[in-house]
C-alpha cells in the first residue's frame, strides 16, 4: 500500500472533494495535494481539513510558518516557480514536476507541526493516488489504463 501524505491530481481535473480531501477532513490532518501537468506541478495546502484549534497556532506562530514554507520553496523551486503563503494557504507552484513529492512531502510535515500533539499522522491515501508522476524520463508514469 502506498503511504504518502498527499494526493496527486492532473491540473487539468476539475477542483472537486476527492477522497483524499474526505479523508483528511475525518482526521483533521493537513490536506496537501499535487496539481500536475507532464513537466510542472503545483504543490498546495489549504487548512480547511485542520481543528479549529490550528487556525489561531497558525496566526499567531505565521511570521516562522511563512519562512519554513519559503525555505522548503527554495529547496525544491527553480526560476519559473512561484510561491504563496497565506495563513490560509500554502502554494508551491509551477515546480519542476521531479521536486513535486519531495516538497510535497516536506510541506505536509510542516503543517502537521501545528496540529494539537503535534504529531504526524498517517493517512492512506485514495486507491487513485497510488501512481507516480509524469517525469520527463518517463512521461507515462501516472497513467491509468482504461
Amino acid at each position: 500500500m502506498f503511504d504518502a501524505p498527499f494526493d496527486r491530481v492532473e491540473a487539468s481535473a476539475p477542483f472537486a472533494d476527492s477522497d483524499w480531501f474526505h479523508a483528511c477532513r475525518q482526521t483533521q490532518t493537513p490536506y496537501v495535494v499535487i496539481r500536475h501537468t507532464e513537466q510542472r506541478a503545483d504543490v498546495l495546502w489549504d487548512f480547511v481539513t485542520l481543528p479549529e484549534c490550528c487556525d489561531a497556532a497558525i496566526r499567531a506562530h505565521f511570521e516562522a510558518l511563512e519562512q519554513a514554507a519559503r525555505a522548503i520553496f527554495l529547496r525544491y523551486a527553480d526560476a519559473e516557480s512561484h510561491l504563496r503563503v497565506k495563513p490560509t494557504l500554502i502554494g508551491f507552484d509551477r515546480l519542476p514536476i521531479e521536486q513535486a513529492e519531495a516538497a510535497a512531502d516536506a510541506l505536509y510535515a510542516l503543517v502537521a507541526t501545528y496540529l494539537p500533539g503535534a504529531r504526524r499522522a498517517t493517512v492512506t491515501p485514495p486507491p487513485t493516488a497510488t501512481a507516480p508522476l509524469p517525469t520527463r524520463s518517463n512521461p507515462q508514469a501516472g497513467q491509468h489504463a482504461q
